[in-house]
């Protein structure tokens, strides 16, 4: 079983909708990190306080093919929308500590869909 991480990179504005996406297509968890991003556009200012917005991190460890559905959610859900995020996977080659309650959910699933 292959695993990835998925890891969504929004304001922090769109962050509860964004979880709620993910959640509807079948994410169980995350790990949210807050963050603050360096871009190329110019940084708003008010009485010379620079104001950066806050970004946040959402971050999934799921089974490949899961975050795939999730991504292509995510991905629908931005073009429809006004919500404004990056989104991507990247592979995990070693992990340790996945729930096992979570993790024979992952194999039970895997063999239902092989019996089809």
């Amino acid at each position: 079983m292959k695993f990835v991480a998925l890891i969504v990179i929004t304001s922090g504005e769109h962050e509860e909708s964004l979880k709620t996406i993910a959640k509807n297509a079948g994410a169980r968890g995350a790990t949210i990190l807050q963050a603050r991003g360096s871009g190329s556009e110019e940084k708003r200012s008010f009485f010379s306080l620079t104001f950066e917005g806050n970004q946040s991190l959402i971050l999934y460890i799921l089974e490949e093919k899961l975050s795939k559905t999730i991504l292509k959610t995510i991905h629908k859900a931005t073009q429809n929308d006004s919500i404004e995020c990056v989104a991507f996977t990247a592979p995990l080659t070693h992990i340790v500590g996945l729930d096992q309650t979570l993790l024979r959910k992952f194999e039970d699933s895997i063999k239902q869909e092989s019996d089809l």
